[in-house]
């Protein structure tokens, strides 16, 4: 993104690229690069992926990490020990290095890092979690065996709908089952779930089963706003576009849809077909293969277009541009968009607990200065759940999509004003939290407050599987970041897909203080930062 300028006038509304008079006014700490890109054991290749990186240590040269970590359970000092005694063992041309732990665990030497920046030692954090989503296949000690998992993990991460999909489905057909014993109402959104609790709460955490359906709970946005207002869908044709499992497409046809038109890209459709006729539904809903800029419809408009089409931050990975393409080519000119609108949050973020664990540990390593390895901490938005109480301040809306209308050009942000009060004292700033909520309403005109049914992402809603987006704050750039009640963070915010590669997302603050307990008090110098989500 061109350097974004930040002006004072209240009354510009715009960032203005490569404006910038006097450049030591800002505290710039712009990412130097676009990494993390681990480095192979043996020198040879670079991995963007943490589990592209774990599968060439293991196969190529027998370093199973994942493996060894929980065999023997070790920590982050364990793991960056193992780290640098594998990188000296290769760079003294050990390429099968023997990793029994009396080779590398006892004492400090092999703390220090065997070469400058290396991503994988501030990266450990990713190791960890992939180690614990790990469930051995058997008990005989196989490495292979036990490691297989991985290639489940990266289908996981990679198809985080399809999972939101077959997971809600799996409910749906438990309710409808009941339905038709005539044992459970129509859903609503006071209707307990499968597990006793009122849909849309958070499941116990000592409930597996419970927790799961839980965390998919925003499906029932997309239920209730279908059967609540089954007079829209009566003898209509709708173009379902990612369709998934085709639960979407089932619950238009039950709301009475003459035509439901399932499209998707992926292998899934042929499990959506069979689950269609399964259901005695082959006369309603037909299923398509392929990308909606390519597949041919059996009609040429449709009445309602739905999709579950929202990624992590609300764009990254989205099919949003696809579903904004079927809109203009298919919808009807007083069509509905389901859902209809969808907007951005940004609040503040302070949490001591987790700087302390993820970021400010490498201060003091046994009494060493490793400050290098937090470097990057600072460069890349984080995709986590946020503690409610890490969350000082409302949210402001940065972005606003009314999907009746939005354009591909519209996706990008060059400026979007916020004013964020704290709500409370806090001894240090963060960063930012970044959400979205999305909503929908039964005609095209009406607005966000007339929607009848809505879901948050936010760390005060039920918790989904998009979770929040953190973006740090370099603190050791500010001249303080301490904020009192009814103290504001002033600033702008920009977000637009990344240059170099077209799934990222680039988002950059400039920000400062509004003090409001001193008129004398000089004003925050500006600050300004960029992250990249990848």
């Amino acid at each position: 993104m061109d350097d974004l300028h930040y002006q004072t006038d209240s009354s510009d509304d715009v960032f203005e690229p490569n404006t910038l008079d006097d450049e030591d006014e800002w505290k710039d700490v712009e990412p130097e690069t676009f990494g993390p890109s681990f480095l192979s054991f043996g020198g040879k290749s670079k991995f963007r992926k943490m589990e592209d990186f774990l599968e060439d240590a293991r196969d190529v040269y027998g370093v199973d990490l994942v493996h060894i970590k929980n065999t023997h359970g070790l920590d982050t000092f364990g793991m960056i020990k193992l780290i640098n005694f594998v990188r000296t063992q290769m760079k003294n041309g050990q390429f099968r290095p023997d990793v029994s732990l009396e080779n590398f665990l006892e004492g400090d030497k092999y703390l220090t890092p065997v070469f400058e920046d290396d991503a994988l030692l501030y990266s450990i954090d990713d190791i960890f979690d992939i180690a614990e989503k790990y469930v051995p296949l058997s008990t005989d000690g196989n490495v292979a065996t036990f490691y297989s998992t991985l290639q489940v993990q990266d289908m996981i991460r990679e198809n985080n709908q399809l999972h939101d999909q077959v997971a809600y489905y799996r409910s749906a057909l438990q309710k409808t089952y009941l339905e038709k014993m005539d044992l459970l109402e129509r859903p609503g959104s006071s209707e307990p779930n499968m597990n006793g609790e009122e849909s849309g709460s958070r499941a116990k955490e000592s409930d597996s089963d419970s927790h799961y359906f839980s965390s998919y709970a925003h499906n029932d946005a997309y239920r209730d706003f279908i059967y609540d207002n089954k007079h829209l869908f009566a003898g209509k044709v709708v173009l379902d576009v990612g369709c998934g499992t085709g639960i979407l497409s089932l619950f238009c046809a039950k709301a009475g849809a003459a035509k439901v038109i399932a499209v998707d890209n992926s292998a899934i459709i042929d499990k959506a077909r069979e689950i269609v006729f399964e259901n005695g539904l082959g006369e309603t809903i037909q299923c398509l293969r392929g990308k909606i800029e390519e597949v041919t419809l059996p009609v040429q408009k449709v009445d309602i277009i739905i999709s579950e089409w929202m990624g992590y931050c609300l764009l990254y990975e989205a099919m949003l541009d696809s579903v904004i393409w079927a809109r203009n080519r298919y919808l009807e000119p007083d069509g509905l968009m389901v859902p209809s609108h969808a907007t951005l949050q940004l609040s503040l973020f302070a949490d001591g607990d987790y700087i302390s664990d993820k970021v400010t540990f490498w201060n003091s390593v046994y009494g060493f200065k490793m400050s290098c390895m937090r470097a990057k901490a600072y460069d890349d938005i984080v995709i986590r759940t946020v503690k409610p109480d890490a969350v000082p301040s409302r949210s402001a809306t940065f972005l606003k999509l009314p999907l009746h209308t939005v354009q591909k050009d519209d996706l990008t942000v060059t400026g979007a004003n916020f004013v964020l009060p704290a709500e409370e004292d806090i001894d240090q700033l963060h960063g930012f939290v970044i959400h979205f909520d999305i909503f929908f309403t039964t005609t095209r005109d009406a607005d966000i407050q007339d929607a009848p049914t809505s879901f948050t992402t936010g760390p005060l809603g039920p918790e989904t599987h998009w979770q929040q987006a953190l973006a740090l704050i370099d603190t050791s750039k500010l001249e303080s970041a301490m904020l009192k009640t009814n103290d504001q963070i002033q600033g702008r915010i920009a977000l637009r897909k990344g240059n170099e590669y077209f799934r990222e997302l680039e988002i950059i603050v400039e920000w400062q203080l509004e003090n409001a307990h001193s008129d004398e008090q000089k004003p925050d110098s500006k600050h300004r930062q960029k992250w990249l989500m990848r």
